[in-house]
């Protein structure tokens, strides 16, 4: 990211009294402003590619530290991650920089939100990009050993074996002992590594618990390695794993009891970038979800990498984003 763009970040307390610090550049010439929502175990320099491409061009960017990570708020309770409160908290940040064209770009958890945008604040918004993660809608969450039996059925293989390993009492502490470890996992050079390390119960933890590492891919460049190791060990794991407690506590498991069937439905233009090696949000899954609920326009561009799309393609990235905004939405 632009070293001069450091200085752009702001703080803010939230409706419900939660401090999230966020990066907010103003459009030019009446453009639209991208929300950038990431996820687990990013902040929002995640995003810098996108940053820099954008704001250059004129367009307002608004990229907050989500709950639990960076500069924000690290609540241990994880009542505080109910998708429906992180969205208002998201619509408190554009009021309060009094944006009006906005568009929900979000990756893996910021995916989730996004969808929860689309589902309530419609309106709000002009459009919606998933990035790797699909749109999907709320059900109750069964136990984790459950979903995984699912996974088998349904894809040949467990894909959240991970899961067994973060809903562990012990998980913080064990990651915060070797970031190295999970850092490498999760960035990897092959993306087939989460074949077994993610897909499998089991063996990320193992993997972890020894301290092991695997060849961290060369999307994750020095910088930015040193900036996502910084924020981990400065503010934890025990916040940011609540992202998937909340789900398997059900936290979450109630939203649709007060949304409108019609509202299941994404009524605005739609874009997906979605990751031919991303093998926990696959490709047989992502896809389907995604041309059944996207109603209001859908264009999707296949990568053929992993999870990180935004990071391993970032050119290709941002030229079909600018495009689709430019087509579509402009």
């Amino acid at each position: 990211m632009n070293e001069n763009l450091v200085s752009e970040y702001k703080d803010i307390v939230t409706s419900r009294g939660l401090t999230y610090r966020y990066l907010s550049l103003p459009a030019v010439d009446d453009k639209p402003t991208l929300l950038f929502v990431h996820g687990f175990p990013s902040i929002s320099y995640d995003w810098y590619h996108q940053i820099n491409y954008f704001s250059e061009r004129g367009f307002g960017v608004v990229a907050p530290d989500m709950l639990g990570y960076g500069g924000t708020s690290k609540p241990t309770n994880m009542s505080f991650f109910l998708h429906t409160a992180i969205a208002q908290d998201l619509l408190d940040i554009l009021d309060a920089e009094k944006v009006q064209k906005a568009i929900a770009v979000g990756h893996d958890w910021g995916a989730r939100i996004i969808s929860l945008l689309s589902m309530k604040h419609s309106d709000r918004f002009l459009g919606f990009v998933w990035v790797a993660v699909t749109y999907d809608i709320y059900t109750p969450f069964p136990p984790i050993d459950v979903i995984l039996e699912m996974n088998i059925k349904a894809f040949g293989r467990p894909l959240l074996g991970y899961w067994k390993f973060f809903e562990q009492d012990s998980a913080p502490q064990v990651i915060e002992k070797n970031l190295e470890s999970l850092i490498s996992v999760l960035y990897p050079d092959d993306p087939d590594n989460w074949l077994t390390l993610m897909n499998q119960p089991g063996e990320i933890q193992a993997f972890v618990e020894n301290g092991k590492t695997t060849k961290r891919a060369s999307y994750l460049t020095d910088e930015h390695h040193s900036r996502l190791l910084e924020s981990l060990r400065k503010g934890g794991l025990t916040s940011a794993l609540n992202w998937y407690r909340c789900m398997l506590g059900g936290v979450n498991s109630r939203i649709m009891e007060e949304i409108p069937e019609e509202n299941q439905f994404i009524k605005k233009p739609a874009f997906f970038a979605v990751a031919r090696k991303d093998h926990v949000c696959v490709y047989d899954y992502a896809v389907p979800s995604m041309k059944k609920y996207a109603v209001g326009g859908l264009k999707m561009v296949e990568f053929q990498g992993g999870h990180w799309v935004h990071l391993e393609e970032p050119e290709t990235f941002n030229r079909e984003l600018e495009g689709w905004i430019r087509d579509t939405l402009q």
